[in-house]
Formats: structure tokens, C-alpha cells, sequence
């Protein structure tokens, strides 16, 4: 009988001995994991700094982009601007050109027509057959040249009666005239031109002057 209570303690202390290190091992494990937790938490802090570190990087980035976008949009439109206004003002230039070398060659054609119009200024009277033949021929030409002058925009300058302007006459002579007033054109010794708002050459002219 004292036999198997032996057994029975033996066996209980054997029992307790099994519980108490089955809660010495859960307390192992339990302060393992505890101990493991900060550890996690300690790399996953590294790991959210970096994250966000890469998203502010990211953000400046666009911003940097937007920036050098825009840069270029306004730098685009200047040169758009500049290149339209060296179109217009080549365009005025190129003008500027042709007019004032249209002015040239029909201020050098001029002379031509005055030896013309000298020319038809001899009385009919004069004239035997074969020359008149040959200024009708003068004539002709002349009337061909006057019509080319008038398609340029080249016209007289209406002198004769008007006042004076140094403007459109040149006055070589002051005469004494009962049919005029003073500085008023009485006569012209060359025709003077106009070409469109623009004198191609001024009418030489004799102006009345009556003291």
C-alpha cells in the first residue's frame, strides 16, 4: 500500500515538474515574441521613411517638370511673337524697298517723256509729209507711255491757277500777271508727277507776283 502512494507522489511530482516547465517554455516564447515585436516595428519604421522619402522625391520631380514645361510653353510663344513680327516688319521693309525703287525707275523715265512732249510741241504747220508722219509715230509712242505711267499710279500735277505749294512746285520765275493773284501758278515749264500720295517730281513753274 505504501508502495503505490509512492508511485501515486512520484508520479504527481513528476507532473508538476512537466507543468512548470511547460510554463517556464510558454514564458520563453512568450518573451521571445515581445522581444521580436519592437524588432518588427523597428524595421518597419526604416521602411516607411523610405516610402515616403520616394513619394516626396516623386512630387518634386513633377514639380520640377511642370516648371521646365511651362519654361518652354512661354519661350514657345515668344518665339512665335518675334517670328511674327519679323514677318511684318520684313514684309514693310521688303515695301519700302519696291516703292522707293519704283520711284527711281519712273523718276529716270521721266526725262524721257519731256523730250516727247518737246518733240509734239512743233507747230503742225511746219511740218512737211514725211515729218509728220514721223510725229504722229512720236505721238503714238508718247500716248503708249503715258498710258503705262498712268497704270504705275503716275499723274500730273495740276498746276496752273492753284497756289503755290513747295510741296508739288519748284517756281523758277515771279511774273506780274493780271489774271492771277500773288503766289498763284500762272504757268508750267516742266509737268510735275505724282505717284499715288507721293511727288515723283515737283512742276517747275512761273508764279504771279504783283508787288
Amino acid at each position: 500500500m505504501s508502495k503505490d502512494k509512492e508511485k501515486d507522489k512520484e508520479k504527481k511530482h513528476e507532473q508538476q515538474a512537466a507543468a512548470e516547465a511547460a510554463e517556464a517554455e510558454n514564458a520563453k516564447v512568450n518573451e521571445s515574441a515581445e522581444q521580436a515585436e519592437p524588432a518588427q516595428d523597428a524595421g518597419d519604421a526604416p521602411a516607411a521613411d523610405e516610402e515616403k522619402a520616394a513619394e516626396d522625391a516623386a512630387s518634386t520631380d513633377a514639380k520640377i517638370a511642370e516648371a521646365a514645361v511651362a519654361d518652354m510653353k512661354q519661350r514657345y510663344m515668344r518665339l512665335q511673337a518675334d517670328f511674327a513680327n519679323f514677318k511684318k516688319r520684313t514684309a514693310g521693309e521688303k515695301l519700302q524697298i519696291s516703292e522707293v525703287v519704283k520711284m527711281e525707275v519712273l523718276q529716270n523715265v521721266l526725262p524721257v517723256v519731256d523730250n516727247f512732249e518737246r518733240a509734239l510741241q512743233v507747230p503742225q504747220d511746219k511740218l512737211t509729209d514725211d515729218l509728220k508722219s514721223f510725229v504722229d509715230g512720236y505721238e503714238m509712242i508718247y500716248k503708249q507711255l503715258m498710258t503705262v505711267l498712268e497704270k504705275e499710279g503716275v499723274v500730273k500735277i495740276d498746276a496752273v491757277g492753284k497756289p503755290f505749294d513747295p510741296n508739288y512746285h519748284q517756281a523758277v520765275m515771279r511774273v506780274a500777271s493780271d489774271e492771277y493773284d500773288n503766289d498763284v501758278v500762272v504757268e508750267v515749264l516742266q509737268e510735275g508727277y505724282l505717284l499715288g500720295d507721293k511727288t515723283l517730281r515737283p512742276a517747275m513753274v512761273k508764279v504771279a507776283f504783283n508787288g
